[in-house]
């Protein structure tokens, strides 16, 4: 499993356990564990970043001027010196979570956003997966646009077709506890996925706590969130806010400012 969150499977071991995944609710519940695991090393090793240069990375990212991995990489590549490497950094993970983990159920609040949390983080990997979990949590029904209307009382922007950079893959009504929210689920020309979410909760709820910036894009104010390897945008519409996951950089946050504005 390993090995598959890392993407280091050879592509035919990879539809064989994403195969499996789909139907072993056990593997996935693992696997979005591993996800947390792999984001609690990464704050533990993490020195805290002043929050200009934290605003330039991110900015650099958005950009495409940097390349920063996402996982620690080791410059020795023999096989059994990343197997100590990562099962050593999970041991530690798995200690220091035993030792904290009571504290830390006691004093955070209730998540209710923790299946969306999920999401993000196997969008990038499994986008199948990551869509059948979610809708799986909050209730998620695929419909049509007008059969949206019906359910949420308004027209939401994400039913209208999408710039022609992208394709439209369904429509999915969602039962979240802020309220009933549609899902566009969109995917590129090179088949990478973006989620287009539109909500009623406010902007800073959702990926509470995870590095993020503002800026000003096409006249608008943006929230830039970076979670895990996926970048969200969330601005205000009205009374409603729209929350893209999986956004690239500014200039196509631009395209979907405009087209969802």
């Amino acid at each position: 499993m390993s090995h598959y969150f890392d993407g280091e499977l050879p592509a035919d071991q990879r539809i064989e356990v994403e195969s499996h995944i789909k139907d072993c609710a056990d593997c996935l519940q693992y696997l979005a564990f591993f996800a947390e695991l792999s984001e609690a090393i990464r704050k533990l090793s993490a020195p805290e970043i002043p929050r200009e240069m934290l605003r330039k990375r991110i900015t650099a990212e958005l950009d495409g001027a940097s390349e920063n991995p996402t996982h620690p990489t080791l410059s020795n590549g023999h096989p059994d010196l990343k197997h100590r490497f990562r099962w050593g950094i999970l041991a530690t993970a798995v200690l220091v979570l035993i030792a904290f983990g009571l504290s830390w159920v006691v004093l955070t609040p209730e998540r209710h956003h923790e299946p969306l949390q999920s999401y993000v983080d196997l969008l990038g990997t499994s986008p199948e997966i990551a869509q059948e979990h979610l809708a799986e949590q909050y209730s998620g029904r695929v419909v049509s646009p007008d059969e949206a209307v019906q359910l949420v009382g308004y027209r939401p922007r994400n039913v209208e077709p999408p710039p022609a950079e992208f394709t439209c893959d369904k429509l999915v009504v969602l039962a979240m506890p802020c309220c009933k929210c549609v899902q566009a689920v969109w995917h590129r020309e090179d088949g990478s996925h973006l989620a287009v979410f539109e909500h009623k909760s406010q902007m800073d709820e959702w990926f509470a706590g995870k590095p993020s910036i503002h800026i000003e894009c096409e006249g608008t104010r943006c929230r830039i969130t970076q979670v895990e390897s996926q970048l969200a945008a969330s601005w205000q519409v009205g009374s409603r806010v729209m929350t893209v996951v999986g956004v690239r950089n500014t200039n196509e946050l631009a395209k979907l400012v405009a087209a969802l504005s």
